[in-house]
């Protein structure tokens, strides 16, 4: 359990020290795959134009409005 504490924590740190446009790139291609993972488990109807679509949308919106800030501003 250490082991998946410690790579939480390492991982968290990083993605905190990504500034927007990198971060914003990591959160579509993640929910990408997650869509596409989730369609492989339960249906596989217009699977990859549901999986290219949300990780748009989520680069778009993370980008555009940038909920994630690394600084204090």
């Amino acid at each position: 359990m250490a082991t998946v504490k410690r790579l939480y924590n390492r991982s968290d740190e990083w993605l905190k020290g990504l500034s927007r446009g990198p971060y914003a790139v990591f959160l579509g291609i993640s929910s990408g795959v997650g869509v596409l993972i989730a369609g492989l488990l339960v249906s596989r109807d217009l699977l990859l134009v549901q999986a290219l679509t949300i990780a748009l949308v989520m680069f778009s919106l993370e980008y555009a409005f940038g909920l994630h800030q690394t600084t204090d501003e």
